[in-house]
C-alpha cells in the first residue's frame, strides 16, 4: 500500500476533504511542503486513553521569537513612522 501524500496547496484547498478521507480509511497522509515530508494528518486512535487538549489556537503564539533578541518584531514594528497597512493589522 503507497503512502498517501498530498502538497501544502492542495491540503488548504482540500482541507475537508483529505480529513474526511483520513477518518475514513484510517490512513495518514503526509504534507508535502518544497517536496518535503512537513506534517502529518493522521486519524484519531479510538482507543480509551488521556483525552486530546483543547487548543484555543486564537490564543497561542506561533510567531517565532529572535533567539538573539529574546522577543519577536511583528512588521509593523520594524518602522514606527510607516502609518501603512501593518499598523492596522497589530
Amino acid at each position: 500500500m503507497s503512502e498517501l501524500t498530498a502538497t501544502v496547496a492542495e491540503t488548504r484547498a482540500n482541507f475537508s476533504k483529505i480529513a474526511a478521507a483520513v477518518n475514513r480509511t484510517k490512513r495518514p497522509v503526509t504534507v508535502l511542503r518544497n517536496s518535503k515530508p512537513w506534517v502529518v494528518i493522521s486519524p484519531v486512535d479510538d482507543s480509551p486513553q488521556a483525552p486530546i487538549p483543547n487548543i484555543d489556537w486564537a490564543t497561542v503564539d506561533v510567531i517565532d521569537i529572535d533567539p538573539a533578541l529574546g522577543f519577536a518584531i511583528l512588521p509593523a514594528q520594524l518602522d514606527d513612522d510607516d502609518e501603512g497597512l501593518y499598523d492596522d493589522l497589530v
